[in-house]
Parts: C-alpha cells; structure tokens; sequence
C-alpha cells in the first residue's frame, strides 16, 4: 500500500499522459506473455507465438509482440487519457481520482494505491502527480521522481481486461486495408472505431490537423465515415459500411 498526501498545488497540477512508451509497455508485455492462462491476453499470445514460427533472426519481442498493435494500443491508451480529461473538466480532478481504478481509493488529502509495493507514506511537494495507462502493466504502481514522466512522480495503473480483449480479434490496419487505403487513411480509419474529433485524430496518430481533415473528408464522402456535432463539437465516426470494412 502506498499513501500519498496531495497538496492543494499537487491537485492543481495532475496531468495525464497517454503513454510511457512502447518500451516501457513491452517490459511488461514480456511477463504477460510467460503467463499460461486464460485471459484477455491469450488472443495476444496466439498471435505472437504464431508470429514467432515465421520470424527472421533479426526481429525481437518488440518487433514480434508490440510494433504490429501498437497503433491500436496507443489509440486505446489515448482514449484513456482523453476520457479522463473530460471528466475533469465535468467533475474536477477529485472524480476521477475516485473512479480511475479500483485499487485506488481517494480521501482528500489522501490518496491510497493497493499496490504490491512495501508500505509507505509519502507527502508530495507541489510540482503534482502524472497518471499513465498502462496496457500490459499488472497493476498500479508508484514510479518515483527521477524515473517517473519529466521528473515528476508517476502513477501507473492497468486498464481493465475488457479494455485489452477488444485489440486482438482483428489485425492490424496495414496489411490489404493499407495498400488499398493508404497506411495513414486507413489508420484514420481505424482510429474512428471510437468517435473522436479532428484534434484527437491528429494528435493520436502524429500528423497535422488539416491532414486528418483531408483524410477524415475523403472517407465521409466514401460512406466510410459520418460526422455528427455534439456540444460544438464535431465528431467522426464508423458508418455500418465502415465498421464491415475493418471487419
């Protein structure tokens, strides 16, 4: 159990990430991949071992087990992040402290971390608290200052095991979708399976604003795509033909 005490500058400065990055999510997908068991993992595991049998000398874990899901596994993360940001700006900060997982409990100024870790109290100083997702972490852990996101302490959670068995039953945009549509078209695509607006699109797959509004305009016109606005915004998602061409 880890106890950190919030200041009122600690809460005023919670940030959420998306991603600690691809090599920190395959330390751990190492260990979940060792595990014999049934559960959200084991599509994963299939995939990989079959991959396995086919693979060069040169290609390791990361090129087996990570690199051809990671635009779907950075996409989810994203949606993590940027569901948890607008509940902050409906609830505030104290919400989603309440409701980010359930090993973690919040009790102003207290905020308890069932963790596997030794327990400890630890009294923050004002510089705040990260939180990151995490997909193939176990559970949540506290990353200290000089390890954690910018020097500041990092507070890793898991994703629920719904949120995992969903990234495995199809592959990965790049392969016919991608010759036929382009990889970053048919990547918009696939980012679409969620609805998401034109800034979300850019910023999860790394490309500008006006390039995901070309790409987003050429699939709507396609009948790939629909737009809706809601709360001005507008939001993009898979029409039923769509949702037939991913599969």
């Amino acid at each position: 159990m880890v106890c950190l005490r919030l200041t009122v500058a600690d809460l005023s400065r919670v940030r959420f990430i998306s991603t600690l990055g691809e090599e920190f999510e395959t330390r751990f997908a190492e260990i979940r991949f060792a595990e014999q068991h049934q559960d959200a993992f084991t599509e994963w595991r299939r995939k990989v071992k079959r991959r396995s049998r086919r693979a060069t000398p040169r290609e390791d874990f990361h090129a087996l087990a990570i690199a051809p899901f990671w635009n779907r596994i950075r996409n989810l993360l994203e949606l993590e992040r940027e569901t948890w940001g607008r509940t902050v700006l409906s609830g505030g900060v104290e919400s989603v402290l309440n409701n980010l997982h359930p090993a973690i409990t919040w009790e102003a100024p207290h905020l308890r971390v069932d963790t596997a870790q030794d327990t400890r109290d630890l009294e923050l100083t004002g510089a705040g608290l990260v939180l990151a997702p995490s997909l193939f972490a176990p559970h949540p852990f506290l990353l200290p200052p000089d390890s954690g996101w910018q020097g500041l302490p990092t507070l890793v959670y898991n994703l629920t095991p719904e949120a995992a068995a969903t990234l495995w039953h199809t592959e990965e945009p790049g392969a016919a979708l991608g010759e036929l549509l382009g990889h970053t078209r048919a990547s918009v695509l696939e980012c679409v399976r969620i609805p998401s607006s034109t800034g979300e699109i850019s910023r999860r797959l790394h490309i500008s604003n006006p390039s995901a509004s070309k790409h987003i305009g050429v699939l709507r016109r396609s009948g790939l795509v629909t737009t809706e606005r809601k709360n001005n915004l507008a939001l993009h998602s898979l029409t039923l033909l769509g949702e037939a061409v991913l599969g």
